[in-house]
């Protein structure tokens, strides 16, 4: 893996080959007939990758837009020495803050300094050459939608006026959230090609970013990117005009109780069923954070009228006056507690900026943690969907999952909890390939459903939570009971993060670490092509698709990886079964092993939570 070049050195190596950035940008696409032209669209190189993957095509484009964009103009300076008798271009200067921008899954940086107009507009110009390759009959429709970040309308405005010029039509849905825009290109794929979601997130208010979704509300890493086989004839005709006839803007009616709708009657969530003998109504208490959550909550309460309803800070502000909306950070979630107890409600919630992520709390203000709310969505499913509905879930999530749905000792596909990597990306490729698996999760608080579209769906996920806890309300028991047990029994560290040198490269510390506590280990896990296999030596006789490793012994394990998208960081994560102590001396061990002056300070985006609700990790989600 470390050898493989990356997207930003396989552009350099096509201008060393000697593409002409200018001459590409006045080249002309015979077959569509666009301004901007082919660019890497006519290269055979970049018509592999496309295939492959819409991010490499993405990323070179765009570095190649910044060059045709600014090339011809005066050049930075540089501090380099002239040669005499040679130019220096140092073409680099030109895209180097692409190569910031643009990482694993999404695109996202500094507004005005690592992105602004001119990126949005050539963004638009390179979506525009992989969305159209994939779309069968014209016009090309993708939906173009923003949180409320302050930057979101200038990015939104740009980004269209660059799809345009690529030959696609921009359909602009104003302020939404990601799940939102993603809803739209799933639900009704006959009609709209691709999404953006313009956000940054859970992110510092000076930063914004972007979010794809290819044809049928895919990721765009993993939808189809040849167009399929369309209608002949009158077929072809009708297509094109009902797709002419979407509305350049959305308004908020016209998607957003669409969604919430769809959300209810995918999971099969029937709330006057759950609520029927109840002896009052059941409270809850949402702590919008300024975010989209409690702008899109709000649809839901509309009419869910047998709930009483408490929002705060529900009015989206990108300057985010009072927190930043992360589910899992400790500054949020004592929000939400305070606001459970301060309104005496018998459940919490709160979501990230964006809303596609969500946290409960309980009647006593105590969190779930994204394990335990996996644990609880999993039989959810099994009893509206059947007892062949399996749930996966990544190298880092406790023994809650599959001590709860199953065996622990039959992971790797035949039981009904399946381990998969870390990365939400991964675990849609593999529920898409096994379509036994109903339910996908992240530990750090990503869920994916099957029957909605295999989407990464917040809303749908706190949705089941709170007719489980509606149910338990109407026979007078509380959500607090339903957990006892699970909290009492499992001990996390939460994710525990190191900076290590070069010296130190993060495969020999996991190395180390397996051979350290192999005498111990009861079963090992690591991360092929085709997902999570078991195996006996570390390194595998298998070929790694990350270094990832999960050490289990009889009462305690351990996963070690390295972060998705920052080589040197290397993340740790223990657990016991029954014993706290046991948990905190094999941290320390491991610790030790890996060296303490590594450890990095704890971060605010991201942090995963232990079975019991503390926050106590480094940060969450692989990057």
């Amino acid at each position: 893996m470390r050898n493989q070049r990356t997207g930003g050195e396989r552009a350099n190596a096509s201008l060393r080959r000697g593409v002409n950035p200018r001459r590409a940008c006045e080249h002309d696409d015979d077959a569509r007939g666009t301004r901007h032209g082919g660019i890497l669209g006519q290269h055979p190189r970049f018509c592999q990758t496309r295939r492959a993957g819409g991010a490499f095509a993405l990323h070179a484009s765009v570095r190649y837009f910044e060059v045709c964009s600014r090339v011809g103009g005066a050049l930075p300076k540089t501090s380099a020495r002239p040669i005499p008798g040679v130019a220096i271009v140092p073409i680099g200067d030109y895209y180097g803050s692409v190569d910031e921008a643009v990482k694993r899954d999404d695109i996202r940086g500094v507004y005005g300094k690592d992105i602004g107009p001119d990126f949005a507009r050539a963004l638009g110009r390179s979506l525009a050459e992989v969305l159209r390759c994939a779309t069968p009959v014209e016009p090309v429709n993708v939906v173009v939608g923003h949180d409320m970040r302050l930057s979101g309308p200038v990015l939104a405005e740009a980004l269209s006026q660059g799809l345009t010029e690529g030959g696609c039509r921009p359909v602009q849905m104003g302020l939404a959230g990601t799940e939102l825009v993603g809803f739209l290109p799933a639900h009704y794929s006959d009609v709209i090609d691709g999404g953006v979601m313009i956000t940054a997130s859970h992110n510092p208010p000076e930063e914004n970013g972007f979010k794809f979704f290819g044809r049928g509300g895919q990721p765009l890493s993993l939808a189809p990117l040849d167009a399929p086989s369309g209608e002949e004839g009158l077929g072809r005709m009708a297509s094109s005009i009902k797709k002419s006839r979407i509305p350049e803007r959305l308004k908020w009616e016209d998607f957003a109780p669409d969604y919430i709708q769809t959300v209810l009657q995918k999971g099969e969530l029937d709330f006057e069923r759950a609520v029927s003998g109840a002896s009052e109504p059941m409270r809850i208490a949402v702590e919008a954070g300024n975010g989209m959550g409690g702008r899109i909550l709000r649809e839901f309460a509309r009419i869910a009228p047998q709930f009483e309803w408490s929002f705060s800070n529900e009015t989206p502000d990108g300057r985010f006056p009072r927190v930043m909306p992360n589910p899992l950070s400790d500054e949020y979630q004592r929000m939400v507690a305070e606001l459970v107890r301060r309104t005496g409600s018998h459940v919490g919630m709160c979501f990230d900026g964006d809303a596609d992520r969500v946290a409960l709390a309980d009647e006593n203000g105590e969190m779930l943690s994204p394990p335990l709310l996996a644990a609880l969505i999993g039989g959810r499913l099994r009893e509206k969907l059947g007892p062949g509905a399996k749930t996966a879930f990544n190298l880092e999530c406790s023994w809650v999952v599959p001590d709860s749905l199953g065996d622990r000792a039959s992971v790797t596909g035949d039981g009904p909890a399946v381990m998969v990597p870390v990365g939400y990306g991964r675990i849609k490729a593999i529920m898409r390939r096994n379509p036994e698996i109903a339910f996908g999760a992240e530990h750090s608080g990503h869920y994916m459903f099957r029957e909605f579209y295999t989407a990464d769906s917040g809303m749908l996920a706190g949705l089941m939570v709170l007719e489980l806890a509606a149910e338990l309300h109407a026979r007078g028991k509380t959500l607090s009971s339903e957990l006892e047990e699970m909290r009492r029994r499992y001990h996390g560290s939460g994710e525990v993060n190191f900076q290590l040198p070069p010296e130190r490269p993060v495969e020999h510390i996991i190395a180390e670490a397996v051979a350290r506590f192999k005498g111990e280990a009861q079963s090992m896990y690591a991360v092929a092509a085709d997902g999570v296999r078991l195996t006996e030596t570390y390194p595998p006789s298998f070929e790694l698709a990350a270094t990832d490793v999960r050490v289990e012994a009889q009462d305690w394990w351990f996963c070690m990886r390295e972060s998705g998208t920052e080589g040197d960081l290397c993340r740790l994560y223990v657990e016991s079964d029954g014993d706290r102590g046991l948990m905190e001396r094999k941290l320390k061990a491991l610790v030790e092993l890996v060296g303490p002056e590594f450890r990095t300070r704890n971060r605010t985006r991201g942090m995963p939570q232990d079975v019991r609700g503390g926050v106590k990790g480094d940060d969450g989600e692989r990057r």
